[in-house]
């Protein structure tokens, strides 16, 4: 089922952000303004967001206004790019630890609690305050009215349906409806499930996809080998985020469905940072964040160079993000984009990438659905998902401390309802779990999805005629 766009898109939708208190559309309105503003017009604009949230955490955030005081900075006169690049960059342990006096204790009301998805498996529980929700969404659409997708046209999504919690609530299922959205779960990937999908997106006729990559890329690829064909005639782009695209994703999604693939970078926490455009470029989302590069010594590095990208919010006041470190890797670019926006352009170089899991039929599961259940455990500090090549599982939890360490069975629990009866799931409770070399965590190490993936793209490259 689905509503007639335009009703969708000029009265369902705008009355649905109004109702929850958010100015999407307005925003939107001035986001199409500014997006071609010179330099000069969009650095005074980003200036002055800049400004006036600096004097709000003076004012509503114990952290900030001793910090500022410390510093002798002063944002009504002094220049707001000095200050912030003074100011301390932040991580998730930093907020976690003085949570209490970074939020903003006067912005309680209509402010909505999220979760970060916990890829290092340290979750960060933040608020969110209207405005910024709403300039994440008006950016988004932003974003899809670069490739003629407007509010309102059908969408769906490949995304996070917790396996055992596939059944959405009376309000989502009719909030869809309305809105002209179709979810399909992207934690249960399978010849039979890609089969039902693809048959869904034929009778819906979306006009975008939007998902994870690496759930689009099996999904095509497993298509592909069951000689499954999409019939989506008004298909115009498929949207990507949430892990890095990497170029072989990008090209099976591409040649599947046959549209363009447009990536976008940005997370629970640091919100919706930039999108790729029509002409190909990745553009930061100026009017809503300020992004900087930093190298190993947290210094600044020139465009061009690769480094750690950090993020300020310009529009969450609830629980600010200033300085935010987020773990990933990417470059500002030195090259202005031939659309002739004025906003700055950068690509992520490497970030969260999340594996799937081998369940025991052989089929693929992503692993967020496991993650999900973990990170919602009580007394689970850390973890990480280990599976070796036969399916086996290791799953090894930090605990949060002696008293609060959860039980091996609630653990398996999420385990099965994941990958089923895999020949072995083994659960071990250690004191610590090693980063990487880049000094991220990687939640998930799933050698049997690289044998599965190695397989499929032999598979692949033979004919299908």
């Amino acid at each position: 089922m689905a509503i007639n766009a335009t009703l969708a898109g000029s009265l369902l939708y705008p009355l649905q952000e109004r109702i929850l208190g958010r100015p999407t559309f307005r925003v939107l309105a001035e986001l199409e303004v500014s997006q071609w503003f010179s330099a000069d017009q969009l650095h005074a604009l980003r200036a002055r967001k800049l400004r006036a949230l600096l004097e709000r955490l003076v004012s509503r955030s114990s952290f900030y206004k001793n910090t500022l005081a410390d510093l002798a900075a002063d944002p009504r006169v002094d220049d707001p790019w000095d200050i912030l690049r003074s100011l301390p960059l932040m991580d998730r342990s930093a907020m976690r630890q003085m949570a209490e006096t970074l939020c903003d204790t006067r912005q309680q009301a209509r402010v909505r609690r999220m979760s970060t998805g916990g890829s290092t498996g340290e979750p960060l529980t933040f608020l969110v305050n209207p405005l910024r929700e709403a300039y994440d969404k008006a950016c988004r659409m932003r974003s899809h009215r670069w490739f003629n997708v407007q509010p309102g046209q059908r969408e769906v999504y490949l995304w996070g349906v917790s396996i055992g919690h596939q059944h959405q609530d009376l309000w989502r299922t009719i909030r869809d409806i309305f809105l002209n959205d179709l979810l399909l779960s992207a934690f249960d990937l399978s010849a039979n499930s890609v089969r039902r999908y693809v048959a869904k997106m034929n009778a819906y006729q979306p006009v975008c996809i939007f998902g994870y990559p690496s759930s689009l890329a099996t999904l095509c690829e497993l298509a592909v080998i069951e000689k499954i064909q999409p019939r989506l005639n008004r298909l115009k782009a498929v949207f990507v985020t949430g892990e890095v695209l990497d170029h072989q994703q990008r090209q099976s999604i591409q040649q599947f469905f046959n549209v363009p693939v447009a990536d976008g970078y940005g997370g629970r926490d640091s919100g919706f940072c930039a999108h790729q455009c029509n002409h190909g470029a990745m553009h930061v989302m100026d009017e809503h964040i300020i992004m900087e590069i930093i190298g190993d010594n947290c210094q600044p590095v020139p465009d061009g160079q690769p480094g750690e990208i950090v993020i300020t919010n310009l529009d969450n006041l609830a629980t600010p993000f200033v300085r935010y470190r987020t773990g990933d890797m990417g470059q500002m670019s030195t090259v202005r984009c031939s659309c002739g926006r004025g906003l700055h352009t950068m690509s992520v170089v490497a970030g969260r990438r999340t594996d799937h899991l081998v369940a025991a039929d052989g089929s693929l599961r992503h692993a967020l659905s496991l993650i999900y259940h973990l990170r919602e455990l009580k007394g689970v500090g850390q973890f990480q998902v280990c599976q070796r090549a036969d399916r086996s599982l290791e799953i090894r939890i930090v605990p949060i401390d002696d008293r609060n360490t959860p039980s091996q069975q609630a653990v398996l629990n999420g385990v099965h309802a994941c990958v089923g009866q895999v020949p072995e799931a083994r659960v071990r409770f250690v004191s610590r779990i090693n980063p990487q070399a880049s000094g991220k965590f990687r939640h998930v190490i799933s050698e049997a999805a690289d044998a599965v993936a190695n397989a499929a793209s032999t598979t692949k490259d033979k004919p299908t005629t």
